[in-house]
């Protein structure tokens, strides 16, 4: 992966907020992994987002959904700044 490659992932972290802190994912760590594959041309994005702890369901409803909203932000953030490529993430 080239230094301006990292350069821009690391930009889309920045950019792609938490929704209930407006803090990026970078700052928060919600991001465990981003792979690059030159071959099949595909970035790999993966959130490390715990579940709740404790059995509470409304805890589980809005983890789900904080989930499903930053995985949604990435996606259309890192396809924007990679249009080439085909972004998944999990």
């Amino acid at each position: 992966m080239t230094e301006e490659m990292k350069r821009k992932i690391d930009a889309v972290l920045e950019r792609v907020k938490e929704p209930e802190t407006f803090r990026s994912v970078a700052e928060l760590g919600l991001v465990g992994k981003v792979s690059y594959s030159e071959l099949e041309k595909k970035l790999l994005v993966v959130l490390d987002i715990e579940e709740p702890r404790h059995p509470c369901f409304v805890c589980g409803v809005v983890t789900a959904t904080i989930r499903r909203s930053l995985m949604r932000d990435l996606k259309t953030e890192f396809e924007k700044e990679f249009p080439t490529l085909t972004v998944e993430v999990i």
